[in-house]
């Protein structure tokens, strides 16, 4: 079988890439307008065994040299199927007000596009170590939101709410932080390869 000759690190981001968007959303919208902090544990403790295959595969992969550009390209698409189905999911239970979620995907997709123009033009540009903590500090605001139990009962009357918020905005700074960052390096290496032709 195919599958069977797939590395470790392959078999993770595949896990993650047809998984994600099938399982959690699922479960997101039926469960958690139940607001019950044991479901809403559980549900969270899925998400981070699904985020955990983002940081493990690449693990893998390093640790026995089976890097490859098909595993590379898979597991950015895995990020974006776990990213965007969760927020979606969370939107449509009324966990995640809207404008957040638009920033997120719309930053992931000015990434993409950014990532899509220099292959075409044969030049890459490294992820960063701020587009990696960006990634651990959204699946830290994603898990502190399908957790809390009190979303329905308003910001001002819950800490946890409060902390909720803390998350998003530190998330989505660092989310728009890395762009720049990201930006600025794909400049950098868009002008010295057009000057170098």
């Amino acid at each position: 079988m195919w599958y069977q000759q797939l590395s470790l690190s392959c078999k993770l981001t595949l896990f993650r890439l047809i998984c994600s968007p099938l399982i959690l959303p699922f479960f997101l919208v039926y469960l958690l307008p139940y607001n019950n902090f044991v479901i809403n544990n559980a549900l969270a403790g899925l998400f981070l065994c699904f985020g955990a295959t983002d940081f493990f595969d690449g693990y893998f992969a390093r640790k026995y040299h089976q890097v490859t550009k098909i595993g590379a390209t898979l597991d950015h698409i895995a990020d974006k199927f776990l990213l965007y189905s969760v927020l979606i999911a969370l939107v449509a239970v009324d966990k995640l007000y809207f404008f957040w979620a638009i920033i997120w995907i719309g930053r992931e997709f000015l990434v993409m596009g950014l990532r899509q123009f220099s292959l075409e033009n044969n030049f890459s540009v490294v992820v960063s170590s701020w587009g990696k903590l960006k990634t651990v500090l959204q699946i830290m605001s994603l898990t502190i939101i399908i957790v809390n139990p009190y979303q329905l009962l308003g910001l001002d009357e819950c800490w946890w709410n409060k902390i909720e918020l803390i998350f998003l905005i530190i998330a989505t700074l660092f989310s728009l932080f890395s762009l720049y960052d990201y930006y600025t390096v794909f400049m950098k290496r868009f002008i010295s390869e057009d000057y170098s032709s």
